[in-house]
Parts: C-alpha cells; sequence; structure tokens
C-alpha cells in the first residue's frame, strides 16, 4: 500500500507563481513530524499572508539545520510516489510544484474537507477549523489548527483518522 504523508505548507502569498513556500511540515504515516524552512524571497510577499501565518514570529533569523537546498531535496525525497494528505492539498502541492517545476507525489491527493462530507453530511467542504470542530463533538480529541505548518500537520493526521474511525462506525 502506499504511504501517506500528512502536509502543511505555510507561503508569503496565495500565488504560487508570485509567492514562496517559506515554511513545511509533513509527516509519514504515523512517524514524526518533520519540519523546515526554505529559502524564499519576500519580494513579493503579501503582508497580509505574512500576518497570518506567524511569519514574523517564527521565521528563522538565520540558517536553521532545516534550512535550505537539504530541505527541499529532503522533502522531494519524502513525497515521491505517496498520497499527500492535506486540507487543500491543491493549494500546497501547487506551490511545490512551482518551486520544483516537477510533481513527484501520486497524482490522487486526499483532502480532509471532502473526505468529511459524507461522514459528517456536509454538502462542499468546510474548513479545516470546521472539520476539528465536528470531530471533536464525536468525541475525539484534536489539536487546533493554528497556521503553523507543524501545527497543522498535527491536526491533520488526528483529523484524518477520527474521520476515518466514524466511517468505519457507520459502515457497521
Amino acid at each position: 500500500m502506499t504511504d501517506v504523508v500528512f502536509l502543511d505548507t505555510e507561503t508569503t502569498g496565495l500565488d504560487p507563481l508570485r509567492h514562496e513556500v517559506w515554511e513545511v511540515a509533513y509527516a509519514v504515516n504515523d512517524g514524526p513530524i518533520v519540519t523546515a524552512y526554505l529559502p524564499h524571497s519576500l519580494r513579493t510577499a503579501d503582508p497580509a499572508a505574512l500576518e497570518m501565518n506567524g511569519y514574523w514570529d517564527r521565521a528563522p533569523v538565520g540558517m536553521s539545520p532545516c534550512f535550505g537546498a537539504l530541505a527541499d531535496v529532503e522533502l522531494r525525497r519524502a513525497l515521491t510516489g505517496v498520497t499527500v494528505v492535506g486540507s487543500n492539498p491543491a493549494f500546497d502541492t501547487a506551490f511545490l510544484r512551482a518551486r520544483w517545476g516537477v510533481a513527484p507525489w501520486h497524482y490522487r491527493l486526499l483532502d480532509v474537507a471532502t473526505y468529511a462530507m459524507p461522514v459528517l453530511g456536509y454538502d462542499r467542504p468546510a474548513s479545516l477549523k470546521t472539520v476539528t470542530d465536528a470531530v471533536r463533538a464525536n468525541g475525539f480529541e484534536v489539536p487546533e489548527p493554528d497556521h503553523s505548518a507543524a501545527g497543522d500537520v498535527e491536526t491533520l493526521r488526528a483529523v484524518y483518522s477520527a474521520l476515518a474511525e466514524l466511517a468505519g462506525r457507520r459502515r457497521r
């Protein structure tokens, strides 16, 4: 079976042709969450996006152990051939595809918002916060999404697991 990788990025804006990934976190299956800070420019950055994702509080000032080209290589290796799970993974993967010029992951992405629709009875995809609140209301402990890449990966994985359990209960 193909591995799943829970993925979240924080970017300098919403347009993958103008903006860049600055923070990324991922976890392969139930493995540890890996966070990396990628080289980026603020030349075309959207100030509102930087404010929302906590850039000024969390962006690395200097070089960190997971900063630079090596982080790109490791991330690309981790994503090769896997199913990416995210909250709007098309957004995250569009930025990485623009960065690398390739899409190494499996062509089918798993969006927890879409996955939640039949399980929670929604007629359209909802935000990660809304889905998180709904699975909590069903008795699951799920961390609050916080617009940090690692925090949102932790939330994604817990939501995905809760939705799988809820879907299994409905089949019985």
